[in-house]
């Protein structure tokens, strides 16, 4: 690099401010294209480079995808190991985009609204870090989600619903929470009529749609929905589902003879308070949870869930981010994956567990 050569520099020879190199050294799409030939032209010419790689300054790939999992309230080797779900779905993305000859720059974010968080994951997509990225546990409506495929980056979403948005570089999978009306048909068809729901915050969409479905399947079972059976944690993790469900048994209330939960995490944590309180799963209390992680089959007691095929959404998000990155013009992609009960032993017929009503 030439001595003393800046991005200072650089503008006064070319004749611009040091905004506009900066605008050329990011890659920013509002650049006239005469000045930005003229500005790379000087760069070369003084073999000037930030610190990152020469190539990419004149706009070239950096084959690198971005994942960022929003993990909110999840902090400590404790909770990651508990979600393996979280390893599994990152160990996917990476193993496909490997086969496309892809990097993967893994980021996790403990605190999705935190400014510095989000600059961090803009300045990846600006400074040319990445070719696109890859957004898993976001909210559903999430400004920065918005702002960046506005401005043309390719983005790949797990689990977002907007069907206004349709935009060729909004590359969406989601699961299919009709499900949950099955695992409320199940629940009924083993006598269960007193039936409690644990979800999560309603910044997912996952959320809302669960729920709006879970009360959908009671009513058509003619089974009542009562206001103190849903509960709602505040983020779809072990230890939020074990404060809201500890609060819940504090009161000393009703039981429900059944409790279906938003995900198999949640599962775990709600069991672990009815056996600090003496109940027995199935015994006392049916468990039924949702998304059918590695270690259900092996909970005690093996864990009655809606198995969502995790692998194929996660290949399939990841190929269709590289064919975006690739092939700019094709078209907006979304996939709904459906959900497969799979029964297990956590949960008894009614006529044979014992009535706290």
């Amino acid at each position: 690099m030439a001595k003393g050569i800046d991005a200072a520099k650089i503008a006064q020879i070319a004749g611009v401010s040091r905004a506009t190199v900066s605008r050329v050294i990011n890659n920013y799409a509002f650049v006239k294209p005469t000045t930005r030939e003229r500005v790379l032209k000087i760069i070369e010419q003084h073999a000037y480079s930030p610190n990152f790689s020469a190539r990419i300054l004149a706009g070239k790939q950096s084959y690198t995808i971005g994942l960022f999992h929003a993990l909110r309230d999840q902090v400590g080797p404790k909770s990651r190991l508990e979600d393996t779900h979280v390893n599994f779905m990152t160990e996917r993305i990476i193993n496909t985009a490997s086969t496309a000859k892809y990097y993967v720059l893994v980021y996790q974010v403990s605190d999705p609204a935190c400014k510095v968080e989000q600059k961090k994951i803009v300045d990846m997509f600006k400074q040319n870090r990445i070719d696109g990225g890859i957004f898993v546990g976001f909210p559903n409506s999430y400004d920065l989600i918005e702002n960046l495929i506005e401005q043309g980056f390719v983005t790949g979403i797990f689990n977002q619903c907007i069907p206004e948005k349709n935009e060729r570089n909004r590359i969406l999978v989601r699961l299919d929470y009709r499900g949950f009306a099955e695992i409320v048909d199940y629940a009924a068809s083993l006598g269960h009529r007193d039936i409690m729901f644990v979800c999560a915050d309603m910044v997912h969409q996952s959320g809302v749609d669960i729920i709006s479905i879970f009360r959908e399947g009671m009513s058509r079972n003619g089974l009542p929905v009562r206001d103190e059976f849903i509960l709602q944690a505040g983020a779809f993790t072990r230890t939020h589902a074990v404060e809201a469900f500890s609060r819940f048994m504090e009161r000393k209330p009703p039981m429900p003879t059944c409790i279906v939960c938003a995900n198999d995490i949640m599962a775990f944590g709600v069991v672990e308070v009815l056996r600090q309180y003496g109940l027995k799963v199935p015994g006392d209390v049916s468990i039924i949870g949702s998304d059918d992680t590695l270690v259900s089959q092996y909970f005690d007691p093996p864990l009655t869930t809606m198995r969502y095929d995790f692998d194929e959404m996660m290949k399939t998000l990841t190929a269709k981010v590289v064919e975006c990155i690739e092939r700019p013009g094709s078209s907006h992609f979304v996939m709904t994956y459906p959900g497969k009960l799979v029964i297990r032993a956590s949960c008894l017929r009614r006529d044979r567990g014992k009535n706290f009503i």
